[in-house]
């Protein structure tokens, strides 16, 4: 904007838009911030500001204390403009509206006062609000959550003393300097008089006092920086932006008088470097350089020099080897240049470099030393010489964004000039508040109206609810900020340095969404900073180039986001399916909020309760959340497989059954409710027991943990009753005082549905109360799965359940052992129960040989020893006898006839002609057996290894690549200590110490009375290519066959031919799992890796 008339209407704009006058200083800031630059005084004309305003008429320009104070006059077309100024008590804007996706309200305009039907009306509201809903108290609100923002992550106590206690260090060096210039300004006018504005001149300059009222009697900057120009023939300056700073109150009484200007002398205007480097060394107060040139003259050839400088024992450099010069006077100009870029250098041989943080600390203080500035090419030697260290590389970056140091940008260089007046504002106005960065922004004022229109930014949880309040004072405030934002920093704006920046500030940040807010540092990281979004209440990560400083302007209002909790439903935060109904039906909503008094100051939410509405029904959202999550909650076993938890097995074999993680989900609310900072009191116990059936109480296990019951018995003589778990089915007796009334605690959980029901085992509950321990030892602890059976099932009525509920009919399926089998609990227990029926007449045949060996001693004692020797002896040959006896044989597998249909599983496999298969009818017995062994062999000791294992018995073992239990059959004896094993049930051999051989648990008797399971097994009709398989065939076979499952037919049974007490079937595998029958056999033809031997 170069033209005059142009330049001139803006001026007069900028200085009609406020109330009183501005200082020359602060007309200049006003009007680049509305026009985006400098007023162009030189390029009208004019050598200063003040010059243009004396000029052109329509401005009144005085000197007041040394400054100059602009004012518009009011014309004719402008009068009302300026009357309409004079009487405003305030500068905020209402009217500009912005939207930001996700960050402002989607709809408005529906929102109104909910009405008394909508209130609490059912027992739910009646009891609980009661106790939670109290009366709103007269005292206005207070939001701090800008100081708590997010529970345990934001209310983090960060250092900030180091940064401020540097503040503090420079406002003491500003005050001993004002001292110092008072004093020098007495001495040399010990006549003045320090007076006071009027009450004219205060009602003609503006209410911000900045630099029109400075205390103490030093010259301020832009004067200094006036001066210089003059003496220096600068170029335009180029001031650096700071923040505004308007809102303080000056503490010292004003001047007038000034003290001189210091002088700085320019460097030479020269192209010589040797003057250059001679200015310098006697500004830097270095001795004089010394040059020695050597005369190099070759042979042969032109002549060359070298020259060496030394500048005391400072700087020593040499232009050799780097370059030759053809005369000395050269020589020793090469050797200056060289020498002036090591001393101006950052970097020097031998000394450690500053941080970032330190050094700009340093920086500010060494240039406060010097009041008429300091050549920016001498402070790298300046702070080496202070401070014996190097400045970092970005040193210049650093001072750039200070705003307590000046640049000004010459013709000779960049001077750094300290920043006095703009320091001891920020330092009056930042101290101010208790040395904390925070206060910055000031704490929200809620409204006192009981209710309020409220928009859902955020929604995590019933307990992090974050929302902004709908309002002249509050959105439209808000919006209007978010446009002043966008308009002042996508056009300026004082970038930070990654190393400036401070944790728990607030800063202006540019998001993804294009869209500037304000933000608070969490976390510094790479290249990114994790902030806190102020006014919307969530986390974002921001690039250090998108963060800017948060100028004074906008930290006046405070920050919109409140963060809220739901009263009543507090509970439902301890499960992620309340968190997830929280966010679907809450955010981005606009709604009405009912806020209930704040009685924990230490707790930074409010609780509210929320209405939607824009629906002809008022809907208490916080009651409908509830009711979601109940529903949620409903426990129900269908024939589709679904993942349970089995709370208890009873003595009766009775067993119950809750959805995973159900009952955890109430003990984690329980523990929430009773513990921390949402413990809610706990009502007092009924005197007798309830008359009404299936009342809920709670109560706390000898664990701590709380959990729901209800009373199943009455009271006895001691004050206790007998419960029931309704989230595990356990029955504990309580004392009657230590119950706690659900109904009054929660009503949430109270409507909450049981997670505990009681299901039956189908053909296997005839067995179940002889099987309990079998039963707790599958099922406890262990992630089972279930599925209902078919409805033809009969059924019973759960005992201790609600009245006539039924018992389902349910399948089991447990996961045991190292290997995770997966064991059908049903067909397990009631297979082992036959199993046992089948060994009772052994255990018969034992109890009659125990008592004849007490008939034996009861003879002994009475007759003597002699008459009863023979019978003794004979008793020992008997036991001795059995006790050299092989452990008994398993017995022979079932095999199937030739032709028939034979289902099996392949353990193993070497090739089509040689592999193990095990029958799919038995193969959930095997799994049941094997998940016995993992449990019981780990129980026998060492000591009951065999001494001499023969060949043929058997035993089991633990084999360690797998780290599970197997039955194993003796091979033969490799030496005394070693013997070669058959793996009886997969089909494969191995060596083991006799040491590792274990006896057959008598726990688990399937061991000894399932047939072996491994059966070789040879590919029906195919033969090799050539005259062996190949190691292709072999692995492609393989990948076919092991441990798949296949329809097998039975062509032959027949032996094998390495052991011939051994079975070998010829088997035609099929695969059944595709639509289409796939035959094994003519699979390897196909692939051209057999040939069918009817063929051939």
């Amino acid at each position: 904007m170069a033209d005059k008339e142009q330049v001139i209407q803006a001026l007069r704009a900028t200085l009609i838009s406020v109330k009183g006058a501005l200082t020359v200083k602060q007309c200049n800031r006003d009007y680049r911030e509305l026009q985006g630059e400098w007023i162009p005084y030189k390029k009208l004309g004019y050598p200063t500001l003040e010059k243009l305003f004396q000029d052109v008429p329509g401005f009144k320009i005085t000197q007041i204390n040394g400054d100059w104070v602009v004012d518009a006059i009011a014309s004719q077309e402008t009068q009302h403009i300026a009357s309409m100024v004079s009487r405003q008590k305030s500068n905020k804007k209402h009217n500009l509206k912005l939207n930001y996706q996700n960050r402002i309200p989607k709809k408005q305009g529906s929102w109104r006062k909910p009405t008394s039907s909508s209130y609490y009306s059912s027992n739910y509201s009646n009891q609980y609000s009661n106790q939670l809903y109290r009366a709103k108290s007269n005292t206005p609100f207070i939001n701090n959550n800008y100081n708590n923002n997010k529970s345990n992550k934001y209310n983090k106590t960060y250092d900030t003393k180091t940064s401020y206690q540097s503040v503090k260090n420079y406002k003491v060096s500003i005050e001993n300097q004002d001292k110092n210039v008072i004093n020098t300004s007495k001495r040399l006018n010990p006549t003045s008089q320090i007076t006071r504005d009027t009450e004219e001149q205060k009602h003609s300059i503006k209410n911000e006092k900045e630099t029109d009222g400075r205390g103490g009697g030093k010259i301020s900057a832009s004067q200094r920086l006036s001066n210089l120009r003059d003496r220096l023939n600068t170029v335009d300056l180029i001031p650096l932006q700071l923040p505004a700073h308007n809102d303080y109150t000056e503490i010292s009484d004003l001047v007038t008088h000034v003290a001189p200007a210091h002088t700085l002398e320019p460097p030479p205007d020269s192209t010589s470097s040797i003057e250059k480097l001679e200015w310098t060394c006697r500004k830097l107060g270095l001795p004089q350089p010394t040059y020695t040139v050597l005369d190099l003259r070759p042979k042969r050839g032109p002549a060359c020099f070298h020259c060496s400088i030394k500048v005391g024992g400072s700087y020593t450099v040499s232009s050799y080897p780097d370059s030759s010069s053809p005369s000395e006077e050269l020589a020793k100009e090469l050797a200056a240049v060289k020498l002036l870029a090591v001393i101006e250098s950052s970097e020097m041989e031998g000394l450690p470099t500053s941080s970032p943080t330190g050094a700009l600390q340093a920086l500010v203080a060494l240039v406060a030393d010097s009041e008429a500035g300091i050549w920016a090419t001498h402070v790298p030697h300046l702070y080496r010489e202070k401070y014996n260290e190097n400045l970092p590389n970005n040193w210049l970056e650093l001072v750039e964004n200070c705003p307590l140091i000046l640049k000004d940008r010459l013709v000779s260089g960049l001077v750094l000039l300290p920043n006095n007046e703009d320091v001891k504002s920020l330092l009056i106005e930042s101290i101010s508040f208790e040395e904390t960065i925070d206060s910055d922004l000031p704490p929200l004022q809620f409204p006192e109206d009981d209710y309020w229109n409220v928009f859902i930014t955020v929604a995590n949880s019933t307990l992090e609810v974050w929302l902004r309040i709908i309002g002249l004072q509050y959105s439209d405030a808000f919006e209007v900020l978010l446009a002043d934002m966008v308009e002042y920093y996508d056009h300026g704006g004082t970038t930070v340095d990654k190393s400036m920046i401070i944790k728990n500030a607030w800063y202006a940040v540019k998001l993804d969404d294009g869209g500037w807010q304000r933000a608070k540092i969490i976390e510094i990281e790479d290249d990114k900073a994790t902030v806190f979004l102020g006014d919307h209440g969530d986390d974002d990560s921001v690039h250090f180039s998108n963060i800017k400083i948060l100028e004074t302007q906008f930290r006046k209002l405070p920050a919109q986001a409140v963060l809220c909790r739901l009263e009543g439903a507090e509970e439902l935060a301890a499960s992620e399916t309340g968190a997830a109904l929280v966010r679907r039906r809450l955010l981005g909503e606009v709604m009405v909020a009912m806020p209930g008094p704040r009685t924990d100051p230490s707790d930074p939410s409010v609780a509210v309760v929320l209405y939607d509405t824009s629906t002809p029904r008022d809907l208490n959202l916080n009651k409908e959340i509830v009711h979601d999550f109940c529903i949620a909650g409903a426990f129900s076993l269908t024939q589709k497989l679904c993942a349970v938890e089995v709370g208890c097995v009873t003595e009766e074999g009775r067993v119950w059954v809750s959805r995973a993680g159900g009952a955890d989900t109430v003990r984690a609310a329980l523990a929430l409710l009773t513990a921390g900072p949402y413990r809610r009191p706990l009502p007092a116990a009924p005197h007798a027991p309830p008359t009404q059936p299936n009342a809920l109480y709670i109560v706390r296990t000898l664990a701590g943990d709380w959990v729901r019951c209800i009373i199943i018995s009455g009271l006895d003589g001691e004050g206790t009753v007998r419960t029931q778990l309704v989230d595990s089915g356990l029955i504990l007796r309580a004392p009657l005082s230590s119950l706690v009334p659900l109904n009054a605690f929660s009503p949430a959980l109270d409507a909450y549905p049981y997670q505990a029901v009681q299901v039956r085992l189908g053909a296997a509950e005839r067995v179940a109360s002889s099987m309990v321990q079998r039963l707790r030892e599958l099922l406890l602890g262990a992630p089972v799965l279930c599925r209902a059976l078919p409805a033809s099932t009969p059924t019973t009525p759960t005992a201790g359940g609600p009245a006539g509920a039924p018992a389902q009919h349910v399948e089991l399926f447990a996961r045991s052992g190292p290997e995770n089998f997966l064991v059908p609990v049903n067909i397990s227990i009631l297979m082992e129960y036959e199993y046992l029926q089948l060994a009772n007449p052994k255990e018969e045949e034992k109890e009659s040989s125990k008592h004849l060996e007490e008939l034996h001693k009861k003879k002994e004692r009475i007759f003597g020893a002699a008459s009863t020797g023979a019978d003794a002896r004979e008793a020992r040959e008997l036991r001795d006898a059995r006790a050299a006896l092989p452990p008994p044989a398993l017995p022979p597998p079932a095999l199937p006839a030739p032709g028939k249909r034979f289902d099996v599983f392949v353990s193993m496999a070497a090739n089509p002609w040689n592999f193990v298969v095990q029958p799919n009818s038995t193969r959930p017995t095997l799994l049941t057996m094997m998940a016995s062994l993992q449990v019981e062999c780990p129980k026998i000791p060492e000591s009951e290894a065999p001494a001499k294992p023969a060949s043929g018995q058997l035993y089991t073992a633990y084999y360690d690549k797998d780290e599970s239990w197997y039955r194993v059959v003796v091979a033969n004896a490799v030496s005394t200590e070693m013997v070669s094993v058959y793996f009886c049930d997969f089909g494969d051999l191995t060596l083991f110490s006799t040491k590792s051989l274990r006896p057959v648990p008598a726990a688990v008797p399937l061991a000894r009375s399932l047939p072996p399971q491994a059966i070789k097994a040879r590919l029906y009709d195919v033969k090799p290519l050539h005259q062996d398989w190949t190691v292709d065939d072999c692995i492609r076979f393989q990948d076919l066959c092991v441990e798949q499952q296949f329809v097998g037919v039975c062509k032959e049974v027949g032996k094998d031919p390495i052991n011939p007490t051994e079975p070998l079937l010829i088997l035609d595998l099929i695969d059944t799992s595709t639509d289409e029958d796939i035959y094994i056999n003519k699979q390897l033809v196909t692939e051209d890796r057999a040939r069918l031997a009817s063929a051939s």
